[in-house]
């Protein structure tokens, strides 16, 4: 079971960072006026970051049971 709790961690952390450089990349794309793919990039970065949570919820979970 830690195994699969590690991975799901794991999981989390590489989505978290996929979210980070998704904002700076839209940080980037903001200051040279491209707001439509700014925008894009930065709901791309919700989204990862939510699923960074439930990851993270998830090998919570396993590891109280």
């Amino acid at each position: 079971m830690e195994s699969e709790e590690l991975m799901m961690q794991q999981r989390a952390v590489e989505a978290l960072e996929e979210s980070t450089k998704s904002l700076e990349v839209a940080d980037q794309l903001l200051k040279v006026g491209n707001y439509r793919e700014a925008e894009r990039l930065r709901d791309e970065a919700r989204e990862q970051r939510k699923v960074s949570v439930r990851l993270l919820a998830q090998a919570l979970r396993k590891r109280d049971h």
